[in-house]
């Protein structure tokens, strides 16, 4: 370690360089991707619906690529949650993230209705 302040003060700078990122453009890029996941796992449960007498081979068939869009909807609800906050809080695309975190909301709305009536 040098004992140099301005190199010391040249590396915290360059390790709080997230700060600047474009916090409220990212969630809402993980907010879209998140209802693009969303029309993703629509098609393929349509997709896997199969023929009567036809047993389980359609399920079987779209099986990972429903795994696939689960971990990848996962992924961007979380990361949406993340970077939500983070640019309300950095001041950082704020009208994009309070937008992001909207549709993520009505998404989660959307998707959280039929398990209230199933629990009925």
């Amino acid at each position: 370690m040098s004992s140099d302040p301005w190199a010391l003060a040249a590396s915290q700078r360059q390790r709080r360089q997230w700060r600047y990122w474009p916090w409220g453009w990212i969630a809402l890029v993980a907010s879209i991707a998140a209802w693009a996941c969303m029309a993703a796992m629509v098609f393929l449960v349509a997709a896997s619906i199969g023929m009567p007498g036809d047993g389980d081979h359609a399920m079987q068939a779209t099986r990972v690529p429903m795994l696939v869009t689960l971990l990848l909807a996962a992924v961007a609800i979380t990361s949406c949650l993340i970077a939500g906050p983070l640019a309300l809080r950095l001041a950082r695309q704020s009208g994009a993230a309070i937008f992001a975190l909207v549709l993520l909301s009505v998404l989660l709305l959307l998707s959280g209705l039929p398990l209230l009536g199933l629990m009925a």
